[in-house]
């Protein structure tokens, strides 16, 4: 159990931070992403310079969850677990980007208090059941969370279709992020 506490702890954590980091981003930049509209600079533009903050904040979120939880525990294969905990933080950070705006700054707090330890620490945590609950399954972090335990304790991937998932979510989430961006980044009539 410790070593299965040492490796779930990493996407908790992850999600947790770079979900608060995409909502800071998102909320923080929302007026000086319509004025930089206004001055010229084209929607993509803005969009990618706010991804790319957030992309960097999940990275290094992961990066140092990952040297913590190193000292402790060593995963089988660190590339998968680590590439799994990346899709894990980089998903939360575009879920903060949509809770934002939508929410406002206390709703968007507690969603990404919440979300992240009710998929990850509780639906997907294997150390309350092996497998997890029918509604797991439909959650941000199941198919990452496949994949870092797999990472975890094999040392080969074999969970190919939970990958596809990881990578759906994390493809749907920034779309809807993408989009929403540039209806909240759109300057405003009048």
């Amino acid at each position: 159990m410790t070593d299965l506490h040492g490796a779930i702890m990493v996407p908790i954590t992850v999600g947790f931070l770079a979900g608060l980091a995409g909502l800071f981003v998102a909320l923080g930049s929302a007026d000086g992403d319509r004025r930089l509209v206004l001055a010229g600079y084209r929607p993509l533009e803005v969009l990618a310079a706010r991804l790319g903050v957030i992309v960097f904040a999940a990275l290094l979120t992961t990066g140092v969850a990952l040297a913590v939880t190193g000292a402790s525990f060593t995963p089988q294969s660190w590339l998968t677990f680590a590439t799994a905990n990346i899709l894990t933080a980089v998903t939360y950070g575009m879920i903060g980007v949509l809770a934002g705006p939508r929410l406002g700054l206390l709703g968007g707090l507690y969603v990404m208090l919440a979300l992240p330890f009710i998929d990850i620490g509780i639906a997907q945590n294997a150390m309350f059941d092996a497998a997890p609950p029918s509604w797991a399954a439909f959650m941000p972090g199941h198919g990452a969370i496949r994949v870092m335990l797999d990472g975890a304790f094999t040392p080969s991937l074999d969970e190919y279709g939970a990958l596809a998932l990881a990578l759906a979510w994390l493809a749907a989430v920034t779309a809807l992020a993408a989009a929403q961006f540039h209806r909240f980044a759109a300057p405003k009539a009048g």
